[in-house]
């Protein structure tokens, strides 16, 4: 079951992951051809592709910490048993867990001020919508996280 839950993350990120990557490679493309060839920009099209980066940042820490290749300082498990780095390895992982899911809720308390305050994004969107990203992204690393205390323990700082 948690293999099967990894597997639906992991796939969904990387598809977001993917698909936000290309958008941002396109329009970039577009925006430098309308720049150089018509002398036209577009602000929102350069507001939309910063906002991306945050989308693809996120996707990113979600599969590596997905896939166990995150930075980890390794020093004091080494020198541990594998019984103690299974300890330390799931007292880590719950909290950091815990922290992503405080900044999720921390992140859907601002997102419904964003929503209160009716910003917008590139004078269109509206905000909430961009940057729901960050509760979602938040909500999925503190899964990633808690889902790696289970990991098969030849696993653990790999």
């Amino acid at each position: 079951m948690l293999t099967r839950i990894r597997l639906v993350i992991e796939k969904l990120v990387t598809f977001l992951g993917v698909f936000f990557l290309l958008s941002l490679v396109i329009l970039a493309f577009l925006q430098v051809i309308l720049r150089n060839f018509f002398s036209v920009g577009f602000n929102a099209v350069e507001e939309l592709m910063r906002n991306g980066v945050l989308w693809i940042a996120f996707s990113g820490a979600i599969l590596t910490t997905l896939r166990g290749k995150h930075i980890a300082i390794d020093i004091i498990p080494r020198v541990l048993s594998r019984r103690y780095q299974r300890v330390l390895n799931a007292i880590i992982n719950l909290i950091a867990a815990l922290i992503c899911f405080i900044l999720s809720w921390l992140s859907v308390q601002f997102l419904c001020l964003e929503i209160n305050m009716n910003s917008k994004v590139a004078a269109h969107i509206p905000a909430w919508l961009v940057e729901l990203i960050i509760p979602v992204g938040f909500f999925l690393l503190a899964i990633s996280f808690f889902l790696k205390i289970f990991d098969n323990p030849e696993t653990i700082g790999h």
